[in-house]
């Protein structure tokens, strides 16, 4: 492997503004670089050989010689086409120099984060430096402008005063005198119409440097000048004024007069129009112009003695192209656009400028200046009313129309009507009100008139937080959305209102001392006791969104059978003492201990892609290449700075040795920016999804289980019958007990038939209330929620919390590496978007728990226990109670429906239809010569020889078979049995078989006959039916009116 010797030094430039320029040492070492290794293998060692203070994920490589940089990415022998004075310093035996120095994307991310962040002298002085920073190093401007910095020119200059916006002009114009930059400009028209809007600044310095720079945008190129146009309109648009309005002004000069303004101002008129394609576009501009008075400014300096003449050459190019376009010049003319722009479409003539109509103008270019300087009195020859309403002041001597007629100056029609009319009147003496007005709103005008909104979007992808200043916490902790807000994806919270911010546990106590009033059911036997916690606030008057009082108080009164339930749970025997349990044995666990790292990373390896496949992946956030589980598995074989270190030091020592699989991987790992920050990022925004829905779907199910339990009938009745039959067999009046008895209701059991509690409940429930449900259905949210650690939610929604803060900071470190605007915008949108729905849950969460423990006091909870209430202790309790009262009741249905079944069964047990009502006189009652009789009279002698004398038969008819068809198969003898050998047996079988069926076609006859005859029965009269829409006839009816009409029709 061949290597060129160099010469390295370092510049310590992380602090882009006090960057010295002079590389160290002074006498740079030698290196040997690799020419077919990879530059980021290799920069870990030259960074340790100069000791540089850089961070080595933020260094790269510079040529001394040209400034070019270095891909990291790629060998020196891949990027020799571009290394030409490298390789023939090399060839001249030279050592070029190698410059470790701080990637541009750190640079800039630093210039950008001190603009943002400073105020005062600092801010000034950092914005002095800049146009410096932009001249030393020409790369630097490119990663500046496609790092938005062109945005933060115009958030800093915005709220900045004069003298700051003349150091960013300055700045600009360094940028703008690079191909990248003034590409950037023209891609960012916020920019232009920045520029545009400090052409109304109060400082003379700053409005010249505006306008250079615009005459040098329009000059750059014909493309510009429309570009400029949009800036004008956008602006003047958002202003409420007509465009140009700030370049009219200073050719009025308002803010003093300056000759060389005036001609900056002019020259950008006239480049402008000069680099329009069309008419349309040449006459909407000096239209606009026309109408706030630039021919009387015209008037004003050509006949002025004292005027420049670089300024009267400027008017005169003006004049000249109107004059031009109009069609009252030749193309002889000096200053002219030498081809004609093309005729509007479907206009014969084409459109003209304003004063076109005008015959009594001056000729300003011919006439000589006059002595005086008092205007020539211009008066139209007809003023009509479209005129007076589409064309505005043009001088601060006018009257100013009202705004509801002004209002649609940027319309082309309106532009239009004022070109076709005339000129607009000459000051006349009319009052200075108006034109006070308007100077006076000209000094309260903000110097940034621009788009503020457009201006905060384009920022927004700039900025790396949305945290003020004021702290992370607080400014996070300030963020709470409105109920209305309350939505997560599909999963509504809406109804969770402000008041339930407020837990009430924290209002007053609710206990309240209520004895058991009423009468005790007498009982004459000891029955089994139900050891539960009588409630004592079962009637609080407090009312919450579940109703007033608790659910204790809405309940029906249950009249159970006393007696039988006595008898059921009489109490026999003495109480067994409770079996103790055993002590629960402690699962071992065995800890096995990891193999050793390179084993480890090689088996990683083996379901992860190729290495330069994972490093493009991962600097592109590629989630295609790299799955949710592949990130975590990368994350886990993350190199340690000790790792990287060791590596590094094992490949110096032995360069021509290559590394190991694991060595390498780690290696290729360690060469990727901000690694560590990356990998956590892209797994947050993988995992996002995943956890805020493990956290939002439980929240939603407990606040619908809540609603559904609360307005569950079933739910109530099964608490009422439980209640009745305690307070019997307790002999007690409670007003309820706590629902945590609900799991030993199955476990309670009749001392007769060893039937459960639940089973008898069920039973009275679904006899009173045959309408009642399963419950189990009904409550299919409560089912989910006790499948779900609340405490746990809690925590990883306060995980998922510092995951977002986190990710910030990690977003922050990335950004200094990562050059494409689009993807770091859009991971700032994403963490923008992810902040907002954590605050969302955040108040979801603290709601939902409170209105868990005002369920709970609604349930006749003591206010003493409620928060000692797991939310999954409770869920699951009533969610395996009812799954238990599922299975009990359909038991309990089951049983009834086969009792009714077997009821039902016996009442049609051998019953014919001849014994209905309906047959019974169908079929009279049979003789003694009926076959059916006779088989029924038997007697049990006779019975008995007639089987005798059947199976004698039946067994002569086999021999006979047998010998006669030796040769036939079975089944072939057993078919032919009936035709072959008609014997004595067949014909007693025969007889018997025909004896009931001539019976049972007998009754059927019987029964056909007394549905078909008896005609008395039925009623005589025809039914009469529903008559059809169409009055439809049959076929014979309409044949026969075929016949009489002389026509026969075959249907």
């Amino acid at each position: 492997m061949s290597s060129i010797t160099c010469r390295v030094q370092f510049l310590e430039d992380f602090d882009p503004f006090v960057c010295t320029n002079f590389p160290e040492p002074r006498r740079p070492p030698t290196v040997s670089v690799e020419e077919n290794l990879q530059l980021s293998e290799q920069i870990a060692g030259i960074h340790k050989l100069l000791e540089a203070p850089l961070k080595l994920e933020e260094c790269t490589l510079q040529l001394a010689s040209n400034g070019n940089y270095l891909d990291l990415d790629s060998s020196l022998v891949e990027q020799r086409d571009d290394l030409d004075s490298f390789y023939e310093d090399v060839g001249k035996g030279k050592k070029p120099i190698l410059i470790l120095r701080t990637q541009l994307s750190v640079r800039v991310h630093s210039i950008l984060e001190r603009l943002y962040n400073s105020h005062g002298p600092e801010l000034r002085r950092s914005l002095f430096s800049l146009k410096q920073l932009f001249q030393d190093d020409k790369d630097l401007v490119p990663e500046f402008v496609a790092s938005e910095g062109l945005t933060c020119f115009i958030k800093v200059g915005a709220e900045a005063d004069h003298n700051y916006q003349n150091y960013i002009l300055r700045a600009l114009s360094q940028i703008m005198l690079f191909v990248d930059g003034m590409n950037g400009v023209i891609n960012h028209n916020e920019t232009v119409q920045w520029l545009y809007t400090l052409t109304g600044s109060m400082s003379r310095l700053v409005v010249k440097t505006a306008l250079k720079l615009l005459i040098v945008f329009v000059e750059y190129t014909e493309s510009n000048s429309p570009l400029l146009i949009h800036a004008v309109n956008t602006v003047d648009g958002k202003r409420g004024v007509k465009p140009w309005n700030y370049v009219t002004e200073v050719l009025e000069e308002r803010n003093g007069s300056d000759t060389e303004l005036l001609i900056f101002t002019m020259s950008l008129i006239n480049k402008t129009l000069a680099a329009l394609p069309d008419q349309d576009s040449f006459y909407d501009v000096t239209d606009c112009l026309e109408q706030q008075g630039i021919e009387r400014i015209i008037h004003k300096h050509m006949y002025n003695k004292a005027t420049e003449p670089d300024l009267r050459t400027q008017f005169t190019i003006y004049e000249t192209a109107l004059r031009y376009e109009d069609g009252e010049m030749d193309s002889t003319s000096p200053h002219l656009r030498k081809e004609r722009r093309k005729v509007s479409a479907g206009e014969q003539e084409g459109r003209r400028s304003r004063r076109s109509s005008t015959q009594n103008l001056p000729d300003l270019l011919s006439a000589p200046p006059p002595t005086s300087f008092p205007l020539p009195s211009i008066t139209p020859t007809l003023l009509t009313p479209a005129l007076s309403l589409c064309s505005s002041s043009p001088t601060a001597g006018l009257n100013i129309p009202p705004p509801s007629l002004t209002s649609d100056h940027n319309s082309p029609a309106s532009c239009l009507s004022g070109s076709q009319q005339g000129s607009p009147l000459p000051p006349s003496g009319a009052t200075n009100n108006t034109a006070a007005m308007t100077e006076q709103n000209r000094h309260l005008r903000p110097q940034y008139s621009i788009d503020a909104e457009n201006h905060a979007r384009r920022l927004e992808t700039t900025q790396m937080t949305p945290l003020g200043a004021g702290g992370c916490c607080d400014a996070w902790d300030q963020l709470q959305p409105s109920a209305a807000t309350l939505r997560i994806k599909d999963l509504d919270f809406s109804d969770l209102q402000d008041d339930e911010d407020i837990d009430v546990l924290d209002i007053d106590a609710f206990d309240s001392s209520s004895s058991s009033g009423g009468l005790l059911l007498k009982k004459k036997k000891k029955t089994v006791k139900l050891f539960w916690r009588e409630l004592k606030q079962a009637e609080s008057p407090r009312r919450c969104r579940f109703g007033r009082g608790t659910v204790w108080a809405s309940l029906d009164k249950v009249v159970i059978d006393t007696a039988r339930l006595e008898h059921l749970f009489e109490s026999k025997a003495k109480d067994l003492p409770l079996a103790k349990k055993g002590a629960e044995v402690k699962k071992l666990e065995i800890l096995v201990l990891d193999p050793k790292r390179s084993n480890a990373i090689n088996i990683g390896m083996t379901v992860l892609p190729a290495v330069h496949v994972i490093k493009t992946a991962i600097l592109n956030f590629d989630e295609f290449a790299i799955s949710k589980e592949g990130i975590e598995k990368i994350i886990t074989m993350t190199p340690t700075e000790e790792e990287k270190q060791k590596i590094q030091e094992a490949q110096l020592a032995n360069p021509d040795v290559p590394l190991g699989t694991a060595e390498q991987f780690l290696l290729s790992l360690a060469s990727i920016s901000a690694l560590t920050a990356r990998l956590q990022l892209w797994a947050f925004k993988l995992n996002y999804e995943a956890l805020e829905k493990e956290i939002a779907e439980p929240l939603f199910d407990l606040k619908l289980g809540m609603e559904q339990l609360a307005t569950n009938q079933t739910f109530k009745r099964i608490l009422a019958t439980l209640l009745a039959i305690g307070n019997f067999l307790n002999s007690s009046n409670a007003k309820g007990f706590e629902l945590g008895y609900l799991e030993k209701v199955v476990e309670v059991k009749d001392t007769v038939h060893r039937q459960s509690l639940l089973h008898h409940t069920c039973s009275l429930v679904v006899e009173n209330y045959p309408e009642s449900s399963d419950i189990y259905s009904e409550i299919p949210a409560i089912t989910r929620s006790a499948k779900v650690d609340f405490e746990l939610l809690s925590e990883n929604l306060v995980q998922l919390e510092r995951r977002c803060k986190a990710s910030w900071d990690n977003l922050k470190v990335v950004a200094k590496h990562e050059t494409k605007v689009l993807l770091r915008n859009k991971m700032t949108e994403f963490l923008k978007d992810c902040t907002q729905r954590i605050i969302i849950l955040k108040v979801v969460h603290r709601r939902v728990i409170n209105r868990f423990h005002s369920f709970l006091l609604f349930l006749g909870q003591p206010s003493s226990s409620v928060r000692d209430i797991k939310v999954t202790n409770f869920c699951r309790i009533i969610s395996e109670f009812s799954l238990e009262y599922r299975t009990t009741r359909e038991r309990v249905l089951t049983h009834k429906r086969k009792r009714a079944a077997h009821r039902e069964r016996t009442k049609t047990r051998g019953k014919m239809i001849t014994e209905t009502e309906k047959f019974s006189g169908a079929v009279p009652p049979l003789d003694s010569s009926s076959p059916v009789c006779m088989a029924a009279d038997f007697e049990p002698g006779q019975e008995e020889e007639h089987e005798n004398m059947r199976n004698l038969l039946i067994s002569n008819s086999n021999n006979n078979m047998a010998t006669e068809h030796q040769g036939l198969r079975r089944s072939r003898a057993v078919r032919s049995l009936g035709r072959a050998s008609p014997s004595h047996m067949s014909l007693a079988k025969e007889d018997g078989a025909n004896s009931q069926d001539d019976a049972t076609d007998e009754i059927m006859d019987r029964l056909v006959k007394s549905v078909t005859q008896n005609p008395s029965d039925r009623a005589s009269s025809p039914k009469t039916r529903k008559r059809s829409r169409l009055n439809r006839k049959s076929c014979e009816y309409m044949g026969l009116l075929a016949v009489l009409g002389g026509e026969v029709f075959f249907l």
